[in-house]
């Protein structure tokens, strides 16, 4: 199935990779890959200029779209390695602390105030303003509360009897995950075909300023599926033993290096003149050198 890139009748590539339904997505993100490939006409209108105003919103919807699916998946997958869970938690505590300690501030006291202000006690308005006070300290510490318990249900369902028989197994919930990953393998080397493309396609130079972007998802992406194999890292006794689970995570390891090979491939002239941070750079340095396997 063809997706329009523009259109205002037809559902276009862009609002395909965007719905929930797995069907549609599935079919755009197999539109994007073919059309990346071979469609030369959909291609450039992909990098053409809105008029008027010139400004490329057909490339910055379809970015967007793509790493929102990739991005989205290698937040799974980090969640899963482990990393990063923690700091969420603890920031949203101290949120809450940070709030309950703002409400607890003690009013000030009643004889700072003269004689003829101290009547105002007696105003409907203070009465107001009291109750208001009340009603936010109290729901100040029923999110304190609220916070506790959630993290003592969260330290509970990690203790390994109670995870296996009330929580979700890592090696299952894992598995899903990569079950779900083909929209993924298409959309990674959709979008590094196109971006590849663009170094002679692209007049306006409309790509070539999101490239520090693209790459950067797709370097995270292969190191949280790295770290699937690591030891350690992971409570995945039966994923590393299930044959199944292991060749999806091989293929879609196998599209994000072969991605990311076609993006260093095509511009390793320029590679160095291209912002990105430190890390990233020395994790493209296999690449640049074919040694990455």
């Amino acid at each position: 199935m063809k997706f329009p890139i523009e259109s205002e009748t037809k559902l276009t590539l862009c609002n395909a990779l965007a719905q929930t339904s797995k069907f549609n997505r599935y079919l755009a993100a197999l539109d994007l890959k073919r059309l990346a490939m071979t469609d030369t006409r959909r291609r450039s209108e992909i990098f053409t200029l809105s008029q008027p105003g010139g400004h490329p919103r057909n490339w910055n919807n379809l970015l967007d779209k793509c790493l929102r699916i990739i991005n989205e998946f290698n937040k799974e997958i980090e969640n899963i390695n482990g990393d990063g869970s923690n700091g969420e938690v603890d920031s949203s505590y101290n949120i809450q602390m940070k709030k309950s300690n703002v409400s607890d501030i003690p009013p000030m006291s009643s004889s700072m105030y003269s004689s003829p202000l101290r009547n105002m006690a007696y105003s409907p308005k203070l009465f107001e303003l009291k109750d208001h006070k009340q009603h936010a300290m109290d729901n100040a510490f029923a999110n304190v509360v609220k916070t506790e318990f959630n993290n003592f249900i969260q330290k509970l369902c990690q203790k390994p009897g109670i995870s296996y028989f009330f929580g979700e197994l890592t090696d299952t919930r894992l598995k899903f995950l990569l079950i779900q990953s083909q929209p993924v393998i298409w959309t990674c080397e959709g979008l590094a075909t196109i971006v590849a493309a663009s170094l002679k396609e692209d007049k306006y130079g409309i790509v070539q300023t999101d490239i520090p972007e693209v790459i950067t998802s797709l370097v995270n992406l292969k190191q949280n599926l790295d770290k699937l194999t690591k030891p350690g890292l992971v409570p995945k006794k039966h994923f590393v033993n299930d044959e199944f689970a292991l060749r999806l995570r091989t293929a879609l390891l196998s599209a994000v290096k072969r991605s990311l090979y076609k993006i260093v491939i095509t511009f390793s002239k320029h590679i160095h003149e291209i912002p990105l941070e430190h890390d990233i750079q020395l994790a493209l340095q296999p690449f640049l050198l074919c040694k990455e396997p």
